[in-house]
């Protein structure tokens, strides 16, 4: 596993980086920014932190993935697609954890020798809960029983109803009812955050046209993302450092106004999102290298929204409801 290194950027693909901030150096901890709060913290208090940026960072990357059920036909030349566009989406947070309870943390830190972590006996905020810390954690050493050193603990990061997310994406199609949607973000240096990259695919088949004179058009879509951020070259903590995927499959219907370019869509949806990420705990007590996995808590989602088609130009937002409830709007280009 790969160690932590980024801060929190101004997007949500910025708060992926948020679980892979650089730890700071034990003496000079800034327990503003995520690196040196969690090189002082355990894996246990890291993954109960972190959760709801997982859970909204899922939530937003299986967001916006269609405009309609209909396959073909959607652009000036008839049957074929084409459609190049920006979605955005936004995470509702009102639903995340803010605090939790936690005893201690247990770090091996080489050599055999254990560091207890002992918190404080009181609620723990996460990334998206109160934004005042919670004191300090002492460091123990379980061998001798003693008092080794003694850090900061982090307040949340973020205070925001709404964690956004802008993805580019390009659709194409049709061939025997069937189309593909890519989105892709090229490997990007984000200042000195390091580097993000983003790829996803979706297929999508037609349902309705197995259905004479269907008042509907039906449809369903399979598709799977990968996001991944990369250390700068000039830090301590270079190469990849996260690794997060996800799938999705939804059931899609919409319905077109014959007298006006408006379109009412809406979907049910099952997903799945996972992430890896790593971090170096460091003190001046001992330096250990902690990793761990989480699952972004949304499962199911159901969605609605409309589109309209102005020229070429296309516009659209939705509302799903799930655990992390999500807005999606996108503009895009359809030919």
């Amino acid at each position: 596993m790969h160690t932590l290194q980024a801060r929190l950027l101004p997007f949500l693909i910025a708060l992926a980086a948020l679980l892979v901030a650089p730890p700071s150096q034990a003496q000079d901890r800034d327990v503003d920014e995520l690196g040196g709060a969690l090189s002082g913290i355990g894996q246990q208090y890291a993954d109960n932190y972190t959760q709801p940026i997982t859970d909204a960072l899922g939530a937003n990357l299986n967001a916006g993935l269609f405009r309609t059920a209909e396959v073909g036909g959607e652009g000036v030349i008839p049957v074929i697609d084409l459609y190049v566009g920006v979605a955005g989406t936004g995470a509702l947070t009102a639903g995340s954890s803010e605090s939790f309870q936690l005893t201690n943390d247990v770090i091996e830190a080489g050599n055999g020798r254990q560091l207890r972590i002992e918190y404080p006996n009181t609620d723990l905020p996460t990334a998206f809960g109160e934004n005042e810390s919670p004191g300090s954690a002492d460091i123990i050493d379980v061998q001798t029983d003693t008092k080794v050193d003694e850090v900061p603990l982090p307040s949340s990061l973020i205070d925001t109803p709404i964690a956004p997310l802008a993805v580019p994406q390009i659709g194409a199609g049709t061939v025997f009812g069937t189309d593909a949607q890519v989105r892709f973000l090229p490997e990007t240096s984000i200042s000195d955050y390091g580097s993000v990259s983003l790829f996803g695919l979706s297929v999508r088949h037609s349902i309705s046209q197995y259905i004479p004179l269907s008042p509907v058009n039906l449809a369903v879509q399979g598709t799977w993302q990968s996001l991944s951020l990369s250390g700068s070259d000039d830090r301590i903590n270079s190469g990849e450092i996260v690794d997060a995927s996800g799938w999705a499959l939804n059931a899609q219907v919409s319905k077109s106004v014959p007298v006006a370019p408006i379109t009412f869509y809406g979907g049910l949806q099952y997903e799945q999102f996972g992430v890896d990420v790593g971090y170096t705990f460091e003190t001046s007590a001992g330096t250990s290298t902690v990793s761990f996995e989480q699952d972004a808590s949304n499962n199911v989602r159901a969605l609605a929204g409309v589109s309209v088609t102005l020229a070429v130009i296309q516009l659209n937002v939705d509302y799903a409801l799930a655990h992390n409830n999500t807005v999606s709007a996108g503009v895009g280009i359809t030919l």
